[in-house]
């Protein structure tokens, strides 16, 4: 396809989720794009993500959602189960007629083969644009172009610039100011467990959730059931190290689920101090403007996402779709940033708000206690479809 507008150079600063779709899809719409990312290896780690029927939309217009699927295996619904007695309080539907009603499918993914995908999508329309070890130290804007900087001393000029840098964006603190990155009160704790190393009363019931006070798990299935992803958020007042992947043990992960309910424990106690890990959850205020000059910010970067909902992903994915529509159908650079920013501020600031909610639902902080509160289905968030939503320039 051959772009409508004379923009041949498009920078985008960070190698996520968020970034790769973006430019994916600017490059679906025949735009050129460099990728500059911190890590000297484009690889993704993490564990399991959720991959909703909005995003898979658009995961499917770009031609990766059949890979996706096939390396994700089937869902099946999951029980929300009381943190202390076990008992089922609901049973959440996970697709048998999503495509039906949403038009798209759900699926639970291995963070590293979505990423692997995008990866491989993009190398194959551009061999030479993904540019490693270049982190992002800052930007100037001329009349006429972005220069942005690294800290290897390197710089690089582009007509626009997207910063997909995640919470603690430097794109953000360069063209917005450096506000603080907040601790959450919410420490995660992640883990891979092989399938056969599960506890029978596991493999009786692979999909569930505990909710309990100030505390949730969440357990399912990756790769065809042969991983068993789990995460545990729990909410601490004080945290001091800084990272998203910092080890943990299986002690402290204990201790902190010590009143849990003895599937939830015997779980735990099959995890691997090898594959166990713990961050502190950050965030930001949603920002109420995306874009300044020559600059737009997408993803966490813009609206950072606690994962209560299980939307950071699929918010990202949905940003970068749309992102690269905007740059296909409008006539100037400014018309584009307009059209993705009015069709996105509302909806994912107002889903990192939602999150925030569903936290306090979950982990019993409201007169409810402990609950299954409101998931992304029922909020109406898997009837969006970044593909057609329509775009307009009105600010």
């Amino acid at each position: 396809m051959v772009p409508k507008m004379n923009v041949s150079r498009i920078a985008i600063v960070g190698g996520g989720i968020g970034g790769l779709t973006a430019a994916l899809a600017l490059q679906h719409f025949g735009y050129r794009v460099s990728i500059f990312e911190q890590a000297r290896e484009l690889k993704e780690i993490g564990a399991g993500v959720t991959i909703t029927p909005n995003a898979m939309h658009a995961l499917n217009f770009l031609g990766t959602g059949e890979r996706v699927a096939s390396e994700a295996g089937p869902t099946e619904p999951y029980w929300i189960r009381h943190f202390q007695t076990g008992e089922r309080l609901k049973l959440r539907a996970n697709g048998a007629d999503y495509v039906e009603r949403f038009g798209a499918d759900y699926y639970q993914v291995h963070r590293a083969d979505l990423h692997a995908a995008l990866v491989d999508a993009i190398l194959k329309n551009d061999p030479d644009c993904v540019v490693l070890d270049h982190c992002f130290r800052s930007l100037t804007q001329e009349p006429d172009r972005v220069v942005a900087t690294f800290t290897n001393g390197k710089s690089y000029s582009s007509d626009i610039l997207v910063g997909c840098d995640g919470c603690a964006s430097r794109v953000r603190a360069s063209v917005f100011g450096d506000e603080a990155v907040n601790y959450t009160g919410q420490v995660a704790f992640r883990a891979l467990i092989p399938m056969r190393d599960l506890p029978t009363s596991i493999e009786k019931m692979p999909f569930s959730m505990f909710v309990g006070r100030n505390r949730a798990l969440l357990h399912y299935p990756l790769r065809h059931r042969t991983l068993m992803n789990v995460i545990s958020v729990a909410r601490e007042p004080a945290w001091q190290a800084e990272g998203w992947a910092i080890p943990a043990t299986v002690d402290e992960f204990v201790k902190t689920h010590s009143d849990f309910h003895s599937d939830a424990l015997d779980l735990i106690g099959a995890v691997s101090s090898a594959t166990l890990f713990k961050w502190g959850l950050r965030d930001r205020e949603p920002l109420q403007q995306y874009t300044k000059g020559r600059v737009t910010m997408l993803g966490d970067a813009a609206h950072p996402m606690t994962p209560f909902l299980g939307q950071g992903a699929c918010l990202a994915i949905e940003d970068g779709m749309v992102l690269g529509r905007a740059f296909a159908a409008a006539n100037s650079y400014e018309e584009a940033f307009h059209m993705y920013e009015n069709a996105r501020k509302d909806r994912a600031n107002g889903a990192q708000l939602a999150s925030r909610q569903q936290a306090d639902e979950l982990q019993g902080v409201t007169e409810r206690g402990a609950n299954p509160g409101v998931n992304a289905e029922e909020r109406g968030l898997f009837r969006y479809n970044p593909v057609t939503v329509p775009l307009i320039t009105a600010a």
